[in-house]
């Protein structure tokens, strides 16, 4: 029997090793650029608005260009998409740093620069998503996402905490030099990776033109989606559910630590590090979670606990108690709500991508992922946007309990869901009955 090294019993092997360590370090500086982002867009503006409208500009690409990205990921070299694509997102950091530096940077350059590194992001998603399971054994899927996990919230926890510090002691351009040096120490760690050869779809290899070739690939990947069933009718109540989410942790709630609390940057990272804390948390239970309740019931019950805990946070948002609750006390119950909701998060997504690595093909894996992520963030740009203009005009408090409320409906649906059931259990619906179970 092979023995393991240490750092093989902790990071499986050496190439998802150097895919966590690289991925650990780009997303620190990640954590800090997004604080930094959002404290410059509000102090530039003091507006929701803006930020809502700086929010939508980045995930533009992520609705219009992720199913295609999907099938570069299926048709080029996925550790030239992955390398290429942090050096390219170090470069725009670094360089929107030294035009911040410059005294030069406006918002249309900072709205510039964001679509720009949220289109990297976009092709560099799917090529991982679909990288990974090729880099571990099947029963290793489980610890290799929570160790992406485990990565994702060690990052967030340290990322706004050290970008705070980071805001007070050397600024804006201190921020964006730190975000942009991670991404290059990212690109330099993947580029030692072995990543497995690729196994492409014969129609793929046949393809007579890279634009047949091109358009072929998306449409197989489109049908794929359309006749699994199971698949159809979770991106149909994950739209819903990103739609009413995502505004309201990137735009309402930092609105709220910073506009109506009034909370220093140091107080709202640490704040914002409590979601990872949770993911933490999350990522220790998870392995125990699978192996005592079915993947379905982990999805449907924490998106609802999630909602529940949504309206909560509506009620901590009242003038009426806010305005006669102590600042501490304030923060501790936003930090206890934040928490519960990471570790909700990881109880969901684990077991979802888990799911799709085990039943997806190699050669449709990438358009799957593009394809998912596109339809799952289709709505958000319009709800970024809509969010921001309805802030300046309506309470957080209101927008808490309408989301949170919406969110426990959509899980009571999703748990009735024959089809979602039949999925998780890696059976299928027929199409006749699916209608009926929408």
């Amino acid at each position: 029997m092979e023995k393991k090294t240490l750092g093989q019993h902790l990071f499986i092997n050496r190439d998802f090793g150097l895919l966590f360590w690289g991925r650990l370090v780009s997303q620190v500086g990640d954590g800090i650029h997004y604080l930094a982002l959002t404290w410059l867009v509000l102090d530039l503006t003091g507006s929701g608005t803006a930020l809502g409208t700086m929010l939508f500009a980045s995930s533009i690409p992520m609705v219009l260009l992720a199913p295609f990205s999907g099938v570069l990921a299926d048709i080029w070299d996925r550790k030239t998409i992955v390398v290429s694509m942090d050096i390219a997102r170090g470069i725009i950091i670094l360089a929107l740093g030294f035009i911040h530096k410059s005294g030069h940077l406006s918002m249309p350059i900072l709205y510039g620069a964001t679509v720009l590194s949220s289109l990297c992001g976009v092709l560099f998603g799917p090529a991982i998503s679909a990288a990974i399971p090729g880099l571990v054994k099947k029963e290793e899927l489980v610890k290799a996402n929570s160790l992406n996990s485990l990565s994702r919230a060690a990052t967030q926890i340290i990322g706004p905490v050290a970008g705070a510090f980071i805001l007070g002691f050397a600024g804006y351009y201190g921020a964006f030099l730190i975000n942009g040096t991670a991404f290059l120490l990212s690109a330099l760690s993947e580029m030692f990776i072995r990543f497995p050869k690729m196994v492409r779809e014969e129609s793929l290899v046949r393809a007579v033109s890279p634009g047949k070739q091109f358009f072929r690939s998306f449409k197989e990947g489109f049908i794929y989606i359309w006749e699994n069933v199971g698949l159809r009718t979770l991106i149909f109540f994950a739209v819903a559910l990103n739609f009413l989410s995502a505004p309201l942790f990137n735009v309402v709630f930092p609105y709220f630590g910073k506009e109506i609390l009034l909370l220093e940057a140091q107080q709202y990272g640490t704040l914002q590090a409590m979601l990872p804390v949770g993911f933490l948390i999350g990522t220790g239970l998870i392995g125990f979670m699978t192996k005592r309740y079915r993947k379905e019931s982990l999805l449907s019950y924490g998106i609802m606990l999630q909602g529940a805990i949504a309206v909560l946070l509506g009620g901590l948002a009242l003038p009426s108690v806010y305005g006669n609750m102590a600042l501490t006390s304030i923060f501790l119950s936003l930090s206890a709500g934040m928490l519960v909701i990471g570790v909700l998060n990881i109880f969901i997504n684990v077991p979802f991508q888990v799911t799709l690595q085990e039943t997806v093909p190699d050669g449709y894996r990438g358009r799957v992922f593009g394809l998912i992520d596109s339809m799952v963030q289709m709505l958000v740009p319009i709800s970024m946007a809509l969010s921001g203009v309805l802030l300046d005009r309506f309470s957080p408090a209101s927008f808490f309990v309408t989301a949170g409320a919406f969110t426990v409906c959509i899980a009571v649906a999703m748990a009735l869901s024959r089809s979602i059931k039949l999925l998780y259990s890696g059976e299928e619906v027929p199409s006749s009955e699916a209608l009926l179970d929408l």
